[in-house]
């Protein structure tokens, strides 16, 4: 699977997190206490030094590029990922654009403006859940995305009807945790996405065995034929 674009994009996300970091480093004092955790009412809890928290997060981005561009070469199923590419692609730039919107928030408010940090953090997952949930239904069997039991790797009945369905379930959980954050106090968006990612893996893994049972052609052998 060629992986060029979403590397490219990946590459540019974090010289954008580098590039702010470096145009905000002399207006931060050097003593800073960063935040790096937050409650439900975006008050920080916790707290790390300046080189520790401006760091993290760019160095966790590139860790999870090295990952999604190193996958593919190893990823039993190769055929089957490079037709899940829409989801993949979307699941690598969604992950890196989260944690390029969570810098800015840090190294902003590291700077001393007031964000919702834990607003926007709930809202760009939110966002990639949707976006991740329009091509997980039409993603192959493979061993990195996805609803990935026993049954899935073992049946294609299973792993078409068990994404799907978990699939509409991300995008519902996304569109109702958004509209809860517009109308609704932090607390109900919160609750509404771990709820609704909750539902949508364990409806997933229980549609996965129902279809596998009912599957005239599944393996009951070994997964990575």
């Amino acid at each position: 699977m060629n992986v060029r674009k979403p590397l490219i994009a990946s590459l540019l996300l974090i010289a954008v997190m580098i590039a702010f970091t470096a145009w905000s480093w002399n207006a931060i004092p050097p003593q800073a206490r960063i935040p790096v955790h937050w409650d439900i009412h975006s008050h920080a809890n916790r707290f790390a030094s300046k080189s520790v928290g401006l760091s993290f997060a760019p160095a966790l981005a590139l860790v999870m590029t090295i990952l999604f561009a190193l996958w593919p070469r190893v990823e039993p199923r190769r055929a089957n990922l490079a037709s899940s590419r829409a989801a993949y692609t979307v699941g690598w730039i969604g992950v890196v654009g989260l944690l390029t919107a969570i810098h800015i928030a840090v190294v902003m408010g590291a700077r001393g403006t007031s964000l919702d940090i834990t607003g926007l953090a709930v809202a760009a997952v939110s966002i990639l859940l949707i976006g991740l949930g329009n091509f997980l239904g039409k993603s192959r069997a493979n061993f990195f995305l996805g609803v990935r039991t026993p049954w899935t790797l073992s049946s294609d009945l299973a792993w078409e009807k068990s994404n799907r369905l978990t699939g509409r379930f991300l995008v519902l959980t996304g569109v109702v945790t958004l509209g809860a954050l517009a109308f609704a106090a932090p607390a109900f968006a919160i609750f509404a996405l771990i709820t609704g990612s909750l539902c949508a893996s364990l409806c997933g893994v229980a549609v996965s065995y129902i279809y596998w049972k009912r599957d005239p052609h599944r393996h009951a052998g070994d997964v990575l034929e």
